[in-house]
């Protein structure tokens, strides 16, 4: 075992409750990074041309983004999708891995089954990546514990199956980590991607930013996919 620290970037798409018919999945996106790899380069080249654009101290946000919501009202489809380019090249640099559990609420009858299936999903998918995890030393967690059952099913799952020592960050904002911004790239791009694959239609702001699903799978999904595992 190395001594290194592997960190896993956590953010959520969809609302963590039952009925929800705005809402019909749930996203639980996973990045990981390990830290002897060294991303200081690729984020200051990053911020350098989000500077340009005179977005200085820039939060991705890609939902809002794409719906042109908060913090994006007032730019244009164009300039709108320069910045989301900026982001997708600085994903394609940096060396990441992704991964995403995800629950259909069209087939749970209580917020109870969305954490057990959460946590049914988390464990397969540690069993099958159990050799590359337990190659690190330490797991440290970047979650803003917005859902304290969340909180709690990283901790106990990371601990129970692989016995690694896990930390939580203290204080996780997504203006201070460029890698928390990824994860809420790969959650909105695996929303879309879920709603394809479940015959539901996109969206017309996305319809409108991507330009229909067929653009969309070619010219963003591909790209991100290299990265799932």
């Amino acid at each position: 075992m190395s001594d290194t620290t592997l960190s896993i970037f956590v953010d959520e798409s969809g609302r963590f409750q039952y009925p929800d018919s705005d809402s019909r999945f749930y996203i639980l996106g996973m990045v990981f990074h390990n830290q002897e790899n060294s991303i200081d380069e690729l984020v200051e080249e990053l911020t350098r041309m989000e500077d340009m654009l005179g977005l200085e101290g820039h939060c991705f946000h890609a939902g809002p983004l794409i719906r042109k919501e908060k913090g994006y009202e007032i730019l244009s489809r164009k300039f709108r999708g320069r910045i989301f380019s900026r982001m997708m090249a600085f994903a394609s640099n940096v060396d990441f891995k992704y991964h995403c559990l995800s629950v259909d609420k069209k087939f749970i009858t209580s917020v109870d089954q969305i954490v057990e299936r959460l946590r049914i999903e988390l464990e397969r998918f540690i069993d099958s990546h159990r050799d590359s995890i337990s190659a690190v030393c330490r797991v440290k967690i970047y979650y803003d514990c917005g859902q304290s059952p969340v909180t709690n099913l990283l901790h106990k799952t990371f601990e129970e199956r692989l016995g690694l020592s896990v930390e939580f960050a203290q204080g996780v904002r997504p203006e201070r980590y460029r890698l928390f911004q990824l994860a809420d790239l790969v959650c909105t791009l695996h929303l879309i991607e879920l709603r394809l694959l479940n015959g539901l239609p996109m969206t017309l702001s996305e319809m409108r930013f991507f330009g229909g699903p067929r653009n969309f799978k070619r010219n963003v999904l591909k790209k991100i996919k290299v990265k799932e595992i």
